[in-house]
């Protein structure tokens, strides 16, 4: 069983790519706890290396480099996801003191769409830096780092999990993934 966090890139992919042509966007949008279970298939795309790693902890700066076959030249959507851990203090500013120090899971992710070469490869690709909300007011204002005018020091990322997937389009859905563990199914090095 794949996460719900694959299964939301997965679907984003998948609407993406059935909606590159059409002239109009979907009338509906997925429902939020789609359930998706698909087993990753070994003989869509080989994947020779694929890694992750930080460039600049402190601004959360992360690059991604992979090397892919795909020998039949399929049509596919190429994704690459991170979750980086984000560790900072949340410091009273009255008085200077650390009233907590937190932990959060950021998603980052960069897709290609509609790539069919038959060597898929990147090197060092930089994808976007996470989002931590920190100036979020009313009803929002609850999913900032920290609690109330509380501000955020000592913040430094880590990269807790990486993934690289292949998903076809168009026909019979199939899809291939690597990643840094198998949570999610994916195959690993």
């Amino acid at each position: 069983m794949i996460s719900r966090r694959a299964a939301v890139v997965l679907c984003t992919m998948l609407v993406a790519g059935a909606c590159q042509d059409s002239p109009t966007a979907p009338s509906a949008s997925p429902a939020a706890d789609v359930s998706l279970l698909i087993v990753p298939d070994p003989t869509l795309v080989t994947f020779n290396s694929g890694s992750c790693s930080v460039t600049n902890a402190f601004a959360g700066f992360t690059s991604c480099s992979w090397n892919i076959s795909n020998p039949s030249a399929t049509l596919l959507n190429l994704s690459v996801q991170e979750i980086l851990t984000a560790t900072y203090n949340c410091v009273n500013p009255n008085n200077g003191r650390i009233a907590s120090v937190e932990h959060r899971d950021l998603p980052v992710l960069v897709q290609f769409f509609s790539v069919n070469a038959t060597s898929l490869t990147g090197t060092n690709t930089p994808l976007p830096p996470p989002f931590l909300p920190t100036e979020n007011t009313g009803r929002f204002k609850k999913e900032n780092a920290c609690k109330g005018n509380q501000i955020v020091q000592a913040l430094s990322y880590s990269i807790s999990y990486w993934s690289i997937t292949a998903v076809t389009v168009g026909g019979t859905l199939r899809q291939s993934c690597l990643a840094s563990d198998n949570r999610e199914g994916c195959f690993t090095l």
